[in-house]
């Protein structure tokens, strides 16, 4: 063949295509699909740009060509193979051509070369061997798991979109000391290869489905494997799936093994990782509190503490150990859950105004505040100790003022009181200016929120919405401290009526003098 027509009939393979908040940030659906979803992500998760029946129009070409093997006989266990590269045409030296290769073919090219064990190398063409392949690029009708076995393919199925998808469906859901068992302990013979599934963007999913149609027998091996790799294998995008899994579908004193491993680890990275978090979560919502409890005393530590709170990931890991520790009393090993949270929370207090000043770690402050039942007593001494004295300075932060308005409307009557009183009476006015607390929060620009959110407390008392039974002297209090901001706002409407922020404060006091309130969240995004 020319040249020429060798550069005609090369075709590179195709490259894919790759306000005002109170609750915690939503975890990101890129990198947090659940371990609940198991074996069905593959079929919906990877829409992927490339299709195994579609090569730019051309005939679709499998990387493995192979002739079946008939079934019936004892089959080999084959070793692990990775992907066979395609090559590169090459011109002769001094032979310019008319045809140019692009940069990016090469690079294509190089990364089919790859080994199999990175989850991130994208197989950019099919593994299935041809003749498993229908003519739509999918598994062919007539293929078995037999098959499968018999031809020594169990590891090109699984790391292929379609394969994986197939394995999925037929895999016997009980051991049946046949084809299950079979394929079991093929892919757990090895080691290495096994880890390197977990690992595999499709074949992390097959893994899943084995672990959740495991025996006894079959979760102990499972455990043996994953147990030498547990670190890594949190941190990594595929594998932390499986983990989760394990975690949860393992018996409990095996699923508690995994988290025994992570003891020595460093917390603060698995913590903060997109991947890792929510294997922590995981271990955290589902284990006893004693498979856990090292994570308690590792946030005990300030320095550790507040470096996992002021991640993006780290604080909802904080978040889901203070919702575990201080779940019903009722449950199991309260005694101990309330010991940790009182060790925990020492921490969180003595942190607070470093915390609620963070883009992330005013999260957990927020969530201490927000959460009843035994989180009362740490929400009444994280008000008392930090918000107050502090109130005109905190309203005026962008994130400490999320803190101030929780806190306004969760605090008892009693710290109600003093936090409004603060606000009204606990400043000298300014020698030069005369502007109190209450003027400089009406104009500020975070500050203004924790006015409205006063407002809207106050129209609840009076018009009897409050969460609990206000005595008719607290319902009076109020209704004079709504007066006292009504006659601030109407000295200074012009001034007001300037800023966005001013007419809502505007809208909510004429709303609470018709008799209605103030949605709880309108203006209260910035």
């Amino acid at each position: 063949m020319s040249q020429q027509n060798e550069l005609n009939t090369y075709m590179a393979p195709n490259k894919p295509i790759n306000g005002r908040i109170y609750e915690s940030p939503a975890p990101s659906q890129a990198h947090n699909e659940s371990a609940n979803a198991t074996f069905g992500g593959c079929f919906n998760s990877y829409n992927s740009s490339w299709a195994p029946s579609k090569n730019n129009g051309q005939p679709f070409t499998p990387m493995f060509q192979s002739t079946p093997k008939q079934a019936g006989g004892p089959f080999k266990h084959s070793s692990w193979r990775n992907a066979t590269p395609s090559s590169t045409p090459r011109r002769q030296n001094g032979d310019l051509g008319s045809v140019r290769l692009r940069l990016i073919d090469l690079e294509l090219n190089n990364a089919t070369t790859s080994s199999l064990n990175n989850s991130h190398n994208r197989s950019l063409r099919s593994t299935l061997p041809v003749w498993a392949i229908d003519e739509n690029g999918g598994v062919s009708e007539s293929v078995t798991l037999t098959d499968v076995l018999v031809n020594e393919a169990l590891i090109e199925f699984a790391t292929d979109k379609n394969g994986c998808r197939f394995l999925q469906e037929q895999y016997p859901e009980h051991s049946d000391g046949g084809i299950h068992d079979d394929i079991f302990r093929r892919m757990v013979e090895d080691r290495s290869m096994f880890l390197s599934m977990c690992r595999n963007m499709f074949g992390n999913f097959f893994v899943q489905r084995m672990v959740e149609c495991s025996n006894n027998e079959e979760q102990e091996i499972v455990m043996e494997h994953l147990v030498t790799e547990m670190y890594t294998l949190c941190l990594d995008k595929s594998a932390c799936r499986v983990i989760q899994l394990a975690v949860q579908k393992l018996e409990v004193h095996l699923a508690s093994r995994l988290a025994a491993e992570l003891r020595d680890s460093d917390l603060v990275r698995l913590s903060i990782d997109q991947n890792g978090n929510h294997v922590v979560q995981k271990i955290i919502k589902t284990l006893p509190v004693s498979a856990w409890d090292f994570v308690v005393k590792f946030f005990c530590n300030d320095e550790n503490l507040i470096a996992v709170c002021q991640d993006k990931y780290g604080c909802r890991v904080v978040q889901s150990t203070i919702e575990k520790l201080s779940e019903d009393p009722h449950l199991e090993c309260y005694s101990q859950r309330l010991h940790l949270l009182k060790n925990l929370m020492v921490g969180v207090t003595r942190n607070c105004g470093q915390l609620a000043s963070n883009e992330f770690a005013n999260y957990v402050v927020q969530h201490v505040v927000k959460c009843g039942g035994a989180m009362e007593t740490f929400r009444d001494i994280i008000i008392e100790q930090c918000l107050l004295r502090n109130l005109l300075s905190m309203s005026q932060e962008k994130y400490a003022s999320h803190v101030v308005e929780v806190a306004f409307l969760r605090a008892p009557h009693r710290l109600a009181f003093e936090m409004m009183e603060e606000i009204f009476e606990g400043y000298i006015p300014h020698p030069e200016t005369n502007r109190d607390a209450l003027d400089i929060l009406l104009f500020h620009q975070y500050g203004n929120y924790v006015i409205q959110q006063m407002i809207n407390i106050c129209c609840n008392a009076i018009l009897g919405r409050s969460d609990r039974h206000l005595e008719q002297k607290e319902i009076e209090q109020y209704t004079k401290w709504l007066e006292r901001i009504k006659e601030r706002v109407s000295r200074n409407s012009n001034r007001l009526e300037r800023f966005s922020s001013g007419k809502k404060i505007i809208e909510a006091l004429h709303a609470s003098s018709i008799g209605t309130l103030m949605s709880p969240s309108a203006g209260q995004y910035h």
